[in-house]
């Protein structure tokens, strides 16, 4: 890969990293997963002599995959290239924050939406990927989440939400209201009314597809519209010091 395009890569996540740790410091709970995408600072800001194409969503056919790259063919018949190395946001049957060495593991031969842009400096260009969704996959960098929110609210005490629950994973929940799909961090530890110290793990088969819940969080941020188009997530939402309380069974629990 050219030179200063690694040397930029090297350099925001560095800078990435050093804030995460400063955030971490400043806070009485483990930050979630979604909360390490958006408190990540300007540094995923694209220095000024590199310059940055909107990306782009193509529907494509992912040809092969290694460590750094990914090679993919367009609708148009066209080959292409894209750089892949670096961080990801994996959501699946549990989100979580991997390298592209292991994400890469998660993707297969064959159709995917794919978002790249194009980075160019002076007379040199690099196409780099920005999120694949293929079957039930989605990885996005956390650039390309940063780049597509709308609003984020942030409240000290508490922010309240109530949905139909559509999904869930190993540490999430999507939920469902008015036709807007919400994805709600659910990791950590718990405790039940009832029954003590629980894990999410613990008590997630208590809590149905259809289910009526009540969340009282700290953090929601609402997607661009191109964004959800894409994905079919509206918005994310993590950070509890409320509860999370199944109208329907009645389960209820509070972060510990």
């Amino acid at each position: 890969m050219h030179e200063s395009f690694m040397a930029y890569f090297k350099s925001i996540h560095r800078r990435s990293l050093m804030k995460a740790k400063i955030d971490v410091k400043k806070v009485a709970i483990a930050i979630s997963v979604i909360a390490v995408i958006l408190l990540i600072s300007s540094a995923y800001a694209f220095e000024v002599k590199v310059n940055a194409e909107k990306p782009t969503f193509l529907t494509a056919s992912i040809n092969s995959i290694d460590n750094s790259t990914i090679t993919i063919t367009s609708e148009s018949g066209e080959s292409m290239k894209l750089f892949a190395a670096g961080k990801w946001i994996l959501i699946s049957d549990e989100v979580e924050r991997l390298a592209w060495t292991e994400a890469r593991s998660y993707l297969e031969k064959g159709n995917a939406l794919i978002v790249m842009t194009t980075l160019s400096k002076g007379n040199a260009s690099k196409n780099v990927l920005l999120g694949v969704k293929q079957n039930d996959i989605i990885l996005v960098r956390p650039i390309l989440i940063k780049h597509y929110v709308k609003a984020h609210r942030h409240a000290a005490t508490y922010l309240s939400f109530r949905g139909t629950l559509a999904d869930k994973g190993e540490n999430y929940m999507i939920l469902e209201r008015d036709g807007a799909k919400i994805l709600a961090i659910t990791n950590g530890d718990w405790i039940k009314a009832g029954g003590g110290e629980v894990t999410w793990k613990d008590v997630s088969n208590e809590f149905q597809p259809g289910d009526e819940i009540r969340l009282f969080y700290h953090n929601l941020v609402v997607m661009k519209s191109e964004f959800t188009e894409n994905f079919g997530i509206n918005g994310f939402i993590w950070g509890y010091s409320g509860a999370i309380i199944d109208l329907t069974s009645g389960t209820t629990l509070s972060r510990k």
